[in-house]
């Protein structure tokens, strides 16, 4: 693990965090400072990743970049904070891809950001988007840093009357969590709409757990046509872990709520 400050970084590792203040990092991240630049863009490969904090740190990841990389490309970056748009070319040239490279972006706080990239389940999870209000559609970046375009239409009204949002996107909870406003919409649900891959996935899971409380609740919504955010008072994280079965049973008041807008008695759900 590199700390800043530490007398030896370490330069080793596919991802690294340039421009930040932070100490504590994540498994597979490297902090880099300014005096480290030069030997990560010289270790640099088409499989690391940059994450760059601010334009400044960007400007100096480019000016390394060219003067280092002697026309290799230097993997991928992402850029929390919109570079100056000249500069875009040039970073488009030097990394194979850019992501966060114009403006209207949000994404995780950056612990939690760092975590998902690192992490294993990256590309079930969702970093960061921007909305674009011309075309009606919500830009969602993964953790393997794809991105999946979302149509407004999908995140309609919850059971409890609440609205999304579009002017205040935000991610939470590790992105398992698309917030719009107070709206919230779960990010397996999205993936689950949207990709086929990842439905596919999820299915062969399904079959192979089907016999679960979360499994049935799960086919017993889809029947229903009622997505995770139409249990409330209880948030679409919280259906959404019951049917990835990352909690216990629910029971009392939790389990009564569930079975009411399923409109089946409690005892029933697992039969489905």
């Amino acid at each position: 693990m590199n700390h800043l400050g530490a007398k030896k970084p370490q330069h080793s590792g596919r991802y690294v965090l340039v421009g930040s203040t932070m100490r504590k990092i994540s498994p597979g991240f490297v902090i880099c400072r300014s005096a480290d630049l030069s030997a990560l863009v010289h270790e640099a490969s088409k499989k690391s990743v940059f994450v760059s904090s601010n334009q400044n740190s960007t400007e100096n990841l480019l000016k390394a970049g060219l003067r280092l990389s002697r026309g290799g490309r230097m993997g991928e970056l992402l850029t929390l904070e919109p570079p100056r748009p000249e500069s875009v070319p040039p970073l488009s040239g030097l990394f194979e891809r850019v992501i966060g490279a114009s403006s209207g972006y949000s994404w995780l706080p950056v612990g939690e950001l760092m975590t998902v990239l690192s992490g294993k389940e990256a590309s079930d999870r969702f970093i960061g988007g921007a909305v674009d209000r011309q075309s009606e559609t919500l830009a969602l970046v993964r953790g393997n840093l794809a991105t999946l375009v979302v149509p407004f239409s999908y995140f309609t009204e919850s059971g409890d009357g609440t609205k999304p949002d579009f002017g205040n996107p935000s991610f939470t909870d590790y992105g398992l969590t698309v917030a719009l406003g107070a709206y919230e919409a779960s990010s397996d649900g999205i993936l689950y709409e949207f990709d086929g891959v990842y439905r596919q996935k999820l299915n062969k899971e399904r079959r192979q757990n089907e016999r679960t409380f979360g499994a049935a609740l799960r086919r017993l919504r889809l029947q229903r046509g009622l997505k995770q955010g139409d249990f409330a008072p209880l948030t679409a994280k919280t259906i959404a872990r019951v049917e990835r079965s990352e909690v216990q049973k629910p029971h009392g008041k939790t389990l009564q709520i569930i079975a009411q807008r399923l409109g089946v008695n409690a005892d029933q759900i697992e039969s489905y």
